[in-house]
């Protein structure tokens, strides 16, 4: 229980400071960095499904950990090793 209260306040508080970060105007940097934002945003999903499976890649889930880090350090403390689940998605098994 006290962890979904944690992954809550904690996603909240990344929402806040992103709100503060917005800005109105749009130009070729922008465009640039939803590149790198897209890179982060797969490591996350990447490396939650790959501890949720229990999947025994080290190199891939060190590079994922890495390109993704802080949300993949959150990942790390709320999504339970082989469970399956992640988020609370049901993550299908491969070859089942």
């Amino acid at each position: 229980m006290w962890r979904r209260i944690f992954f809550s306040i904690c996603c909240i508080g990344i929402i806040v400071v992103l709100a503060g970060f917005s800005d109105s105007q749009l130009d070729l940097r922008d465009a640039r960095d939803a590149g790198g934002s897209g890179l982060w945003i797969l490591a996350n999903i990447s490396y939650a499904g790959m501890r949720a499976q229990n999947h025994q890649s080290t190199g891939w889930r060190i590079a994922s950990f890495i390109f993704g880090f802080p949300g993949t350090f959150l990942s790390w403390i709320c999504v339970q090793e082989g469970s399956d689940r992640a988020y609370g998605v049901q993550i299908p098994r491969r070859g089942l």
